[in-house]
């Protein structure tokens, strides 16, 4: 084009001696000025498309670092919480936004260069290569998208099989505790032979002809009769009484009766385990 100018130029120079052909060096000016013109207003035309290519570019490159951030967030966090998905899926979203934004960009400018009937080999390259980042970036953010989801799909079945060992672990803890305190669970009563007669726990048995009857917990006893305690912290039973005797059967070494003046002021014991061993109730007789 700038050498079709420079010809009509010296054209004109050559033609501008002879009065015959100031007509034609008119016409050839004016031909000229309208072909600097056109080369100009192709070439702003030009111009403009570099920048919406340029363009496009940028906001590729930041579609890039936006998915390489993505990448190292959703590959550090491979369980990551509820609002951390959340934020990843609207941040996939949001690229897939910019890709679709920038695809109408690239078919506009295409568009346009097909209207102005532009032909220009590398031009067509750069648009080209855009056009195929774009499908990269789409089928990119497209298996990330699939990946997250997937990715749920397992963190949810990987909780739900966590919240079934809790509740598993929860109902052994449960009955480990419930064995527990069973098994630390044992039970005292303390009176008269007549108070615990009347409370249906002790009865006179055996002897002849009613002599020498002994004293016996009944088999049915009155539960009610009796004090519930939790042997690991109970190791002391208050008497306050002058004679006191154990009916039912635990160890001796595992207990000792404390005395003070003329009474037996407590039983303490000794030996917890070996004390309740035999017998997790208690029967004191006082008198």
């Amino acid at each position: 084009m700038k050498q079709l100018i420079s010809i009509l130029g010296v054209c004109v120079l050559l033609t501008s001696c002879g009065p015959d052909y100031k007509a034609e060096v008119d016409r050839m000016n004016h031909q000229r000025d309208s072909l600097m013109a056109q080369y100009d207003a192709k070439d702003s035309v030009i111009n403009g498309y570099m920048q919406d290519i340029s363009e496009i570019q940028t906001n590729i490159d930041g579609l890039t670092h936006q998915e390489e951030m993505l990448n190292r967030t959703t590959a550090n966090n491979p369980e990551a919480t509820p609002d951390s998905k959340t934020k990843i899926m609207n941040d996939i979203e949001a690229i897939r936004q910019m890709i679709d934004q920038n695809k109408k960009k690239l078919g506009d400018l295409q568009s346009r260069i097909r209207k102005n009937n532009i032909k220009i080999g590398e031009l067509e390259k750069v648009i080209a290569s855009l056009n195929n980042q774009l499908a990269a970036k789409d089928s990119s953010i497209n298996a990330m998208n699939e990946h997250v989801l997937a990715l749920n799909g397992t963190i949810n079945e990987m909780k739900s099989t966590i919240d079934t060992i809790r509740m598993d672990n929860a109902t052994k803890l449960s009955e480990i505790k419930d064995k527990t305190s069973k098994l630390n669970t044992a039970y005292y009563t303390v009176g008269t032979y007549k108070q615990l007669r009347d409370k249906k726990v002790l009865s006179k048995q055996g002897g002849f002809l009613g002599m020498g009857k002994q004293k016996s917990v009944v088999s049915d006893f009155n539960q009610e009769a009796f004090t519930q305690i939790d042997v690991t912290s109970t190791k002391t039973i208050t008497l306050n009484s002058k004679d006191v005797k154990l009916i039912s059967t635990h160890p001796s070494g595992t207990y000792k009766l404390q005395h003070e003046n003329d009474k037996v002021t407590s039983i303490e014991i000794t030996d917890p385990e070996k004390f309740w061993k035999a017998s997790k109730y208690l029967v004191v007789v006082t008198d």
